[in-house]
């Protein structure tokens, strides 16, 4: 989809690292979490595109734990990301948003900073709610009113 760009080596890579997981953690999921994240984007002019997109491809690339998923993620994110000389200060950009994508991080490290945060948040919750009958029980914890929007419009 997105050819020899970073974008492009990230998503071929994710494509196999997603097929090594569950049921629920396969690419099937970071598509579905991308839509919903670039739909919530087009409201935001000011969403870094190709933060966002990398974030939603590593976002759950290491599912060997829930615990520990979030964090194990984003070491192979920063490691790949290096490797293919992708600016520093950019990776730490895409740790961070990975990082918001998780409720204990959300406890831990406090709420989102980014609109990126806000929206890989939103989006990955959603499509978890979606699947498991909860969209009403996310519907307070979602940052963006978008969010909600897409909540009500299911209703």
């Amino acid at each position: 989809m997105f050819e020899n760009s970073i974008l492009g080596k990230s998503e071929e890579f994710a494509k196999k690292e997603y097929a090594k997981h569950d049921e629920l953690h396969q690419w099937s999921h970071v598509e579905g979490v991308l839509e919903i994240a670039l739909k919530l984007a087009e409201n935001y002019p000011e969403v870094d595109m190709e933060i966002l997109k990398l974030a939603v491809f590593f976002h759950d690339i290491n599912y060997e734990s829930y615990e520990t998923h979030v964090d194990k993620s984003a070491e192979v994110a920063r490691r790949f990301l290096e490797i293919n000389n992708f600016d520093e200060s950019r990776i730490k950009r895409v740790v961070e948003v990975m990082l918001s994508h998780s409720s204990p991080h959300r406890e831990k490290l406090g709420e989102a900073k980014t609109i990126e945060g806000k929206i890989i948040y939103d989006a990955d919750k959603f499509i978890y709610a979606k699947l498991d009958g909860l969209l009403d029980n996310y519907y307070d914890r979602f940052y963006l009113d978008e969010t909600r929007k897409l909540v009500d419009e299911l209703r």
